[in-house]
């Protein structure tokens, strides 16, 4: 009996831990789901179980973490806080998330930037996004991210691309996902309407209804009927659209939307207003002004004023129409503008990747001319060469030829080991000789440091002032950093801003010391008069072998995290690496 128990009681002790364990997991799981259902409906809700929930974040797993983090970020996209949401995306992206999650931040972060109007920066993540779900094998995972595209694409103003994205999500969805497949139909409708497609729009608002009713997603359905009243409005028929947009605005009250309801709001203001009943026109529209005057509100403010204009002159009130008259046309502007900015930041980002596929265009013709004259020279050799041999034999030929061909060879050998725009060594080449240099150092028990930087906020001076400038600058670190180096030091272009030194018998002083003077050489580049605007400044990590260290990987993996604490701490500085920093980066 004794032994029975002494084994009830080590499975208990074996398997109680991993039910605690699971209970623990599960209930962070739960909460992490009442604060999701809370974001966007119950702001107070949200605070509350935030205030909860953040003691807890110790017990959290990794992907737990992120989860909280993307949650706070959206609840403050909802509170139009896009800084504080791009701060809190920025933590939770150095968290190693999965694909998806990572999807979902690089796409918040595209619709606070939007919400900053800072539209060329929201091009490019999206751009970045895209590119990355490209090469994934995941079909859902690219479906939803097209269906999120499209949302984004909406906020841009951009329908042709809005329509592009979502029929992709169709195809790839191939109606497997229900909610991909009814998010699909409505931004295909919206496009259609946006681009004044009236009967197209109307039977695909219709599909979109039908579908979205059927697989019971109620708030696209509201949508929908919004989408169709608006057709409905837009082609005369008043009558129909206001029975579509009361049905829809008796549909989204529990959802408590109130985006969509002061759309609504406005539709049914114009609606009535073109009916010949005032006071119902003048409910509404009432309802639409006492909303909050920012975002996507402001559109439908606008419309509200005229309706509020045209009611207060039908009635005399030519004082109180002039006002709304005034503050419709002010708004007009503002929304002018906003889309002006939306679709020159657009049109550049096209421009951007069509200059980018000229260039490559026009390096593949240079690419065979070289090739073609390469030939045209071989064959001219080759025939100077069987007029030496015909005159000097064939030993002397053969001397001749093959003295020829060591030269070529060392020649483009050199060429293919540097770097063309700055004349230091590229990055398989410097890496190469690098190693060779540690091997030697590590056979004598010397000491090898290596140094890291790039240059601070360099996208910023190739976005404003142009890649010429940015080249400009890549070429002048380059031509202040070579004089300091020893003899045996390496100067190797990492790719793009980023650089590293290779430091053989140099200890953490000396590299130090070498990171200094560098990072004040290059602060110092003179860049008046042609670039007044110009500030060039680097980061720098620096680290030095240890006992443990078999290849300069683990070095430079260092050196790299030393350099993007650099960063953290405000840039333009040295950081020299230490054991808490990998465990930072070990934890995030």
């Amino acid at each position: 009996m004794k032994r029975y128990t002494l084994i009830f009681l080590a499975l208990l002790t074996t398997i109680l831990p991993k039910i605690v364990v699971a209970d623990v997991v599960q209930n962070i799981d739960a909460s992490l789901d009442a604060l999701e259902a809370a974001v966007a409906s119950k702001p107070a809700d949200f605070e509350a179980l935030q205030q909860q929930l953040k003691p807890q974040l110790d017990d959290y797993s990794q992907q737990q973490k992120i989860r909280f983090w993307v949650l706070n970020s959206v609840y403050h996209i909802y509170q139009s806080d896009y800084n504080s949401a791009l701060e809190i995306l920025n933590q939770a992206e150095v968290l190693s998330p999965t694909n998806s999650t990572l999807t979902s931040i690089y796409l918040y972060k595209a619709t606070a930037l939007i919400g900053l109007n800072a539209f060329s920066q929201a091009l490019d993540v999206m751009e970045r996004n895209l590119s990355r779900i490209e090469s994934l094998d995941d079909v859902q995972l690219k479906a939803s991210s097209y269906i999120r595209l499209a949302a984004l694409f909406l906020e841009m103003e951009a329908w042709e691309e809005i329509e592009t994205y979502a029929n992709q999500a169709l195809r790839l969805n191939n109606r497997q996902n229900p909610r991909n497949h009814c998010y699909g139909l409505l931004y295909i409708a919206v496009a259609k309407l946006k681009k004044d497609q009236l009967n197209s729009a109307y039977q695909q608002f219709n599909d979109s209804m039908n579908y979205c009713h059927d697989n019971n997603f109620m708030m696209i359905e509201a949508m929908s009927l919004k989408g169709i009243g608006d057709v409905e409005l837009k082609r005369g028929n008043v009558e129909s659209s206001i029975i579509f947009l009361e049905k829809a605005l008796q549909a989204y009250e529990p959802f408590q939307y109130q985006i969509e309801i002061n759309h609504i709001h406005s539709l049914l203001a114009m609606a009535y207003n073109r009916l010949g009943k005032p006071q119902q026109a003048q409910y509404y529209a009432d309802l639409v002004i006492a909303a909050p005057s920012h975002g996507i509100n402001l559109q439908y403010q606008k419309d509200a004023y005229k309706v509020l204009a045209a009611l207060s002159q039908q009635q005399g009130q030519f004082e109180s129409a002039y006002n709304y008259l005034n503050r419709y046309q002010e708004i007009s502007e503002n929304l002018h503008n906003e889309t002006k900015a939306k679709a020159y930041a657009y049109q550049l980002a096209k421009f951007d990747n069509v200059e980018k596929t000229r260039e490559i265009k026009m390096l593949n013709q240079d690419r065979a001319l070289y090739t073609a004259q390469q030939k045209v020279m071989e064959l001219q050799r080759y025939k100077e060469s069987m007029a030496l041999l015909v005159a000097l034999g064939c030993s002397v030929f053969f001397i001749i030829f093959g003295a020829t061909m060591f030269l070529q060879k060392r020649k483009y050998k050199r060429v293919s080991e540097l770097d063309q725009l700055t004349g230091i060594f590229n990055r398989g080449t410097g890496q190469d000789l690098a190693e060779n240099l540690f091997i030697d150092v590590i056979a004598r028990q010397g000491k090898f440091s290596v140094v890291m930087f790039d240059l601070d906020n360099f996208k910023a001076i190739n976005d404003t002032l142009g890649h010429g400038t940015g080249d400009w600058a890549l070429k002048h670190v380059a031509q202040v950093v070579r004089p300091l180096l020893k003899s045996r030091d390496l100067f190797v272009r990492m790719g793009g801003e980023e650089f590293a030194l290779f430091l053989p018998d140099a200890d953490a002083d000396v590299a130090l010391n070498m990171a200094e003077q560098c990072r004040a050489a290059i602060e110092a580049i003179n860049t008046k008069p042609h670039y007044s605007d110009l500030v060039i400044t680097a980061s720098f990590g620096v680290t030095t072998n240890i006992d443990t260290d078999l290849s300069l990987d683990p070095m430079m993996k260092r050196a790299d995290i030393a350099m993007y604490q650099a960063k953290l701490q405000g840039r333009n500085c040295v950081v020299e690496y230490q054991e808490t920093m990998s465990m930072i980066a070990a934890i995030a």
